[in-house]
């Protein structure tokens, strides 16, 4: 291939992947990706050369012989350099050791350092690097000698530290860090033998391409079933708004649930709702502009000069889903919580940007009742606090007299005397002061944390109940809450067990309150640690009874021994009690315990009475107790 067609064609390369880079910059930012670009510059400055000597060569432009002598000289120069450049990025990215990178540079700079002094030197005499007359290629000579052997001795650089690390690198770049140096050296033989630098130029541009095809493959992804971009590509987007401050809206979106939705409907269903709100998404921007961020979030990122822009696209959304999605001919619902980010007003840089979507994504996740969030720069005060909470959270763990318990006890509608109670979590952080659980259940259940949480609280409940008087105890057991994290671990069943065993109580003083959403989020899971546990006479109660998805199967076929209802049930039943009276008389036919939690006054303590609730739990008898108030309370009722 003839010079110029030649380096015409690498040109062409390096402007495409500089094209690309504009529109869609690389996600990564450490020292490799970096030194990327300078060595895409250096090359691209090598080109430039490259045609100025084309030309030269072609009669088209005709220099002096001082200016000949100079561009055929930085041009046979760049070779080395440019190798030795390819070196240094190769170790970056096979050498995790920054400081070993540097040394291995320097030491391999000396040589090229030397040899670049030599030839500036050398250009007014032309004894070290001679050119034929014609200034087509170089001559024989010391200086082309030290210049192939220098770069064999790069090549071999490259090579080495790869076979060294090859166990710890991906299989696609294993490759191309052993073509490398394979492909450069082909190109200096073949430089040795005919002179030309044809083939050195095509696999400089080869491997530039190769690396950057790898470098985006790598930072980009397609979701495969609903065809939007990724939350990668959000980010290279972000990228490209941030350099050039351009208005943009963000608009994050979490269906609520969607854990239930799949095991209610099925996989397919789920995947089917999934591809129909991706495809109406569609039609409210364009193609690149949503975005799918993880299983069930999903992103819209669109030119917006004002708030109204965002709040208009916001409420069409809310519009679409207060309708039924018809899939595989069943009408569904799904709820969808919002949130809002304004761009640059609330976030500058991509680094701002990131925590604000960790944040909303937290807080749509923690606070339900908000069907949309506007994110502000304040509310970070807020995401700090969260974070220092989860700061506490595991300190606790490190610290269980951190954790502490409190008791709130259960009564005899009927004769009003103690006979259960629940125990409930509190955090006492030595800087946050006392927690409640409103402030960190949530964020314990999202960082998976709960699990430890629950088995410090078993614990803590065991050595409480050893301490109460075995004779005539009025407390038929204590319950605490498990959360659906909780039911992750397949030997959860085993793990209880254990620490009941340990502290040397007996199962059937132990009882478990479980929430529909958690039955359904795990049926399976769910019903065998029941089971396992039912058969140590633990007890167990449906907790939060009518807040979430009635379901009849986990009633019938669970060892439920109580059925706990919510205080949002029983404060509606105070207008229409024949809801209440039906479902008490339907849970007691299937042979359940009924508890009415959140009772404050006297008249909700009639209403149950009189539909036939035996047990209550509310600040009308009591407010949730500190251990030892508890203990008196347990011990004075068993004197009367």
């Amino acid at each position: 291939m003839h010079y110029f067609e030649a380096t015409l064609l690498s040109i062409v390369l390096m402007l495409a992947i500089l094209v690309d880079v504009l529109r869609f910059p690389l996600i990564k930012k450490d020292r490799g990706s970096r030194f990327f670009a300078e060595l895409t510059i250096a090359y691209s400055i090598y080109l430039v050369i490259t045609i100025f000597i084309c030309l030269g060569r072609e009669g088209i432009v005709l220099y002096p012989i001082p200016i000949n002598r100079i561009l055929w000289t930085l041009h046979y120069l760049s070779f080395p350099l440019l190798l030795g450049m390819w070196m240094h990025f190769n170790a970056l990215n096979v050498i995790d050791n920054e400081k070993l990178v540097n040394l291995l540079s320097l030491i391999h700079a000396i040589p090229l350092a030397v040899l670049t002094m030599i030839v500036i030197l050398d250009i007014p005499r032309q004894q070290f690097y001679p050119f034929n007359i014609a200034y087509e290629h170089m001559l024989p000579s010391a200086g082309t000698t030290y210049m192939i052997i220098l770069s064999f001795f790069f090549c071999l650089a490259m090579l080495l530290p790869t076979l060294g690390h090859r166990k710890e690198l991906p299989g696609s770049f294993l490759f191309i860090s052993m073509l490398l140096p394979v492909a450069f050296t082909t190109s200096f033989i073949a430089f040795y033998v005919t002179h030309t630098h044809v083939m050195f130029t095509m696999v400089n541009s080869f491997m530039m391409v190769l690396y950057y095809l790898i470098g985006q493959r790598d930072s980009v992804r397609t979701d495969p079933l609903t065809g939007l971009p990724s939350y990668a590509l959000l980010k290279r987007k972000m990228i490209r708004i941030f350099r050039f401050r351009s208005p943009y809206a963000v608009v994050l979106l979490d269906i609520e649930n969607f854990r239930y939705f799949n095991s209610r409907y099925g996989q397919f269903i789920g995947d089917q709702m999934l591809i129909n709100l991706a495809d109406y998404l569609r039609t409210l921007a364009n193609a690149n502009e949503v975005f799918r961020i993880s299983n069930d979030q999903f992103c819209l990122c669109f030119p917006a000069t004002k708030e109204e822009t965002a709040l208009s696209i916001t409420n069409q959304i809310e519009n679409r889903l207060n309708q039924p999605w018809i899939l595989n001919e069943r009408s569904v619902h799904i709820q969808v919580n919002m949130a809002i980010i304004s761009i640059p007003q609330q976030a500058e840089t991509l680094e701002e940007f990131k925590q604000a979507v960790n944040q909303l994504l937290l807080e749509i996740k923690t606070v339900r009742s908000k069907s949309l969030i506007v994110y502000t720069r304040e509310s970070m005060i807020d995401h700090e606090r969260k974070l220092n909470i989860i700061s506490a959270l595991r300190e606790s763990i490190k610290f269980p007299d951190q954790v502490v318990v409190h008791y709130q006890p259960i009564y005899d509608a009927k004769t009003e005397q103690l006979v259960s109670a629940e125990a409930l979590m509190r955090i006492k952080d030595r800087h946050l002061g006392f927690l409640q659980p409103d402030a960190f259940i949530s964020l314990a259940e999202q960082t998976g944390l709960i699990v430890q949480l629950t088995q410090i609280v078993l614990a803590k409940v065991c050595r409480f109940i050893k301490q109460l008087p075995e004779d005539n105890s009025p407390l038929s057991h204590i319950a605490m809450n498990l959360s659906g994290e909780d039911f992750e671990s397949k030997t959860l069943g085993k793990i209880l067990l254990n620490i009941i065993e340990k502290e040397g109580v007996n199962p059937k003083q132990i009882g478990f309150e479980i929430t529909e959403s958690v039955v359904l989020q795990s049926y399976e899971t769910v019903s065998d640690v029941m089971i396992e546990l039912s058969l140590k006479k633990i007890t167990f109660a449906l907790d939060d009874f009518g807040t979430g998805y009635s379901n009849l199967r986990a009633l019938i076929d669970l060892p439920y021994d109580y059925v706990k209802f919510d205080k949002s049930v029983i404060h509606a039943a105070e207008n229409n009690p024949s809801m209440l009276s039906l479902l008490t008389e339907m849970l007691h036919k299937m042979g359940k315990c009924v508890i009415a939690e959140g009772v404050e006054t006297k008249e909700q303590l009639a209403l149950i009475r009189s539909v036939g609730i035996e047990r209550v739990q509310g600040y009308y008898f009591s407010k949730p107790l500190e251990e030892e108030i508890f203990h008196n309370l347990v011990v004075k009722a068993r004197k009367d």
